[in-house]
């Protein structure tokens, strides 16, 4: 049981730490064509795994992402302490991601109510058919 625990939690960190890494090489690309937005490259990759795979692989791409904005797009480059004005950028970045992601989460919970609602209410309904039928 514990085996499938911790591969369950490697397996998520490695998916999240994929879809980070594409947005580190998206948000290269787009710097190289003089569009300076990684904040957005790294919401996406959040905002995908949330939708996903639930809290577990955002909260995996969110760390991911604020390591690798930290390291790749706060100067000075290199994993330094950050200037306060960067270290305020990360901190409302982490914000609004985490914000989106209960948005996102708030989301996907309506929805599975609303499946097992429509499942319990065809359930129903079948059963007055068959009981109207039987008439």
């Amino acid at each position: 049981m514990e085996e499938s625990r911790t591969f369950d939690i490697v397996l998520t960190a490695a998916i999240a730490g994929i879809a980070v890494a594409v947005c580190v090489v998206l948000a290269e690309v787009l710097h190289a064509w003089g569009i300076d937005v990684p904040y957005l490259c790294f919401i996406l990759a959040i905002v995908c795994c949330c939708a996903v795979g639930g809290w577990a692989l955002a909260s995996w791409a969110l760390i991911f992402s604020a390591a690798g904005l930290w390291c790749f797009f706060v100067p000075p480059t290199g994993f330094g302490w950050p200037e306060y004005s960067d270290a305020g950028h990360l901190i409302v970045f982490v914000g609004v991601a985490f914000f989106v992601c209960w948005i996102i989460d708030g989301q996907r919970r309506a929805v599975d109510a609303l499946s097992r609602d429509n499942v319990a209410l065809g359930c129903k309904v079948s059963a007055l058919l068959r009981r109207a039928k039987a008439r």
